[in-house]
């Protein structure tokens, strides 16, 4: 699990060792920058988690450092959650053989529990209405509609979200047609398909509109990435066109066929609320193709700094790197 949004946060503890291990371990938050033993600072999506060791910190003149910090008495941190998640952290916990130290229902609505660290902060996971905020926004254990035909999308969208409880379907599979792209941009692109799928189907939409961007092409195909594989999506003759134009002007190093692919994902409430987290991968072009694993474009991009194309690599490893697992990482970080 991966503690949610910081809305306050006052911790000091003089064992920085303790307190980072459960802020780490238990909480899941990302180590941003530590000076042993004086401070440990963790970053947790949009926010930062402070930890000062008060003996060193209330003192410390260094010029590198922050100003002098320090206090006596515990601090207190409390985290965004919703109310299933309140339960998801009370087994947490457990596991973790933490006592829940209390779970209260507040007088005018909202629920809190509160466990400690290891230097004796009050730890609070708290639904964000104690504070009259807005419901945080989570796909987690959502069912979504994916607005792609594409098999080959879908499956890696579904890789992508299934570890976190979200269950992807395809708008084919729930009768929809795709709307023509009329738009000249990705954003334009994936917000049309998105709100499209999610005014039909009443659930949270997700549409991603990516294409491959040739520097040497002047950016095509890009956003007329699968228009230049024809109607039947002939992936083999997309990719001979993009060799014979850039043979064309010559360009036949590397240096010459820098490309980029380009992930644009949109998010659509069913309100109305839209949402956008966009990915690129730099690289460049080979030829013949090599591979028969992923699609499109693939097996004739290779990424920077490796020597397979997409299409000889792991799907897995693909996806650490892809623009598309880009625009998901962004995503994920958001809304998961």
């Amino acid at each position: 699990m991966k503690a949610g949004p910081i809305l306050e946060t006052v911790l000091y503890a003089e064992d920085l060792t303790a307190a980072r291990h459960f802020y780490e371990t238990v909480l899941g938050l990302t180590l941003y920058w530590e000076i042993s033993p004086r401070f440990v600072f963790f970053r947790n999506r949009e926010q930062m988690l402070l930890v000062f060791n008060p003996k060193l910190s209330s003192a410390q003149n260094a010029s590198e450092g922050p100003p002098p910090h320090g206090t006596t008495g515990s601090g207190h941190v409390c985290f965004r959650s919703t109310l299933a998640e309140l339960e998801d952290w009370k087994k947490q916990f457990v596991a973790h053989g933490i006592a829940i130290e209390r779970d209260m229902e507040w007088p005018d609505g909202g629920r809190s529990i509160y466990v400690r660290d290891p230097a004796g902060n009050s730890v609070e996971f708290a639904e964000s209405r104690i504070w009259d905020l807005p419901e945080f926004k989570t796909l987690r254990n959502q069912k979504i509609v994916v607005a792609t035909h594409n098999q080959g999308k879908l499956r890696e969208i579904n890789e992508l979200l299934s570890p976190h409880g979200v269950t992807a379907v395809s708008a084919v599979l729930l009768g929809f047609d795709e709307p023509e792209e009329t738009e000249s941009t990705f954003t334009g692109n994936a917000k049309l398909k998105a709100v499209y799928a999610a005014e039909r189907s009443g659930l949270v939409a997700l549409a991603d509109d990516s294409g491959l961007c040739v520097d040497a092409l002047n950016g095509d195909p890009g956003v007329y990435t699968a228009n230049w594989a024809g109607p039947t999506r002939d992936w083999a003759m997309a990719m001979r066109l993009v060799e014979e134009k850039l043979q064309a002007l010559g360009a036949t190093t590397p240096e010459k066929r820098r490309a980029n692919f380009n992930c644009t994902l949109c998010l659509a409430w069913p309100h109305g609320e839209v949402q956008f987290f966009e990915g690129r991968v730099y690289g460049h072009l080979t030829w013949p193709p090599r591979g028969t694993r992923g699609f499109g474009y693939d097996p004739m991009f290779v990424p920077d700094d490796d020597t397979q194309t997409f299409g000889e690599m792991d799907p897995a490893r693909k996806t650490l790197m892809s623009h598309r697992g880009r625009a998901f990482g962004k995503l994920v970080d958001a809304l998961l």
